[in-house]
């Protein structure tokens, strides 16, 4: 049976998912497919290639909320259902910026909130990089937990985002519903 595009992408999905990020490699992912790694560079030129495709595996989730406030709620979830999944897609945003995605949504959304240009950009960008930002941190933290460098965290994260998300939506005058 040939190799193709969506079987490297599905078994590097499932490294990411098992594994994370730091063990997705291109030898990994010829080593799980049994081939050799220069038969996966015929369906993706690049490992950042592929991390962009993942990153949009992991926002197609997202949907089309129709606040900021939900719109992020709903980008943390996706960034969490899959190890290192802010990492990824922080990667594959600074690779390709103006991908369409959920967080082309945040700044379609932001500049309908009635600020001029360019600050509804920069507003955007710092949204994206709260919740990036956060969900880093979750996934670093849970990480260290599965590793038993840290105990489980006594807060609720989930409501932690919500209060630092509101926060920065009251700060720019937003109600974000």
């Amino acid at each position: 049976m040939a190799l193709t595009r969506e079987q490297i992408v599905a078994a590097a999905m499932g490294i990411l998912r098992e594994y994370g990020l730091a063990d997705l490699s291109m030898r990994r992912l010829a080593r799980d497919l049994q081939v050799q790694p220069g038969a996966l560079y015929w369906h993706i030129k690049n490992k950042q290639e592929l991390l962009t495709v993942l990153a949009g595996m992991i926002l197609d989730t997202v949907g089309e909320p129709a606040s900021l406030r939900e719109l992020a709620m709903a980008i943390r979830t996706a960034l969490l259902s899959v190890r290192d999944g802010a990492e990824v897609v922080a990667l594959a945003q600074v690779l390709v910026p103006h991908a369409d995605s959920p967080l082309l949504a945040v700044r379609t959304l932001m500049t309908g909130q009635g600020m001029s240009a360019p600050a509804d950009q920069w507003a955007a960008e710092a949204l994206i990089h709260y919740i990036i930002g956060a969900v880093t941190q979750e996934q670093t933290r849970a990480g260290l937990v599965r590793a038993g460098l840290l105990e489980e965290p006594d807060h609720d994260a989930d409501a932690a985002f919500d209060f630092g998300l509101r926060i920065f939506l009251a700060g720019l005058k937003i109600s974000g519903e």
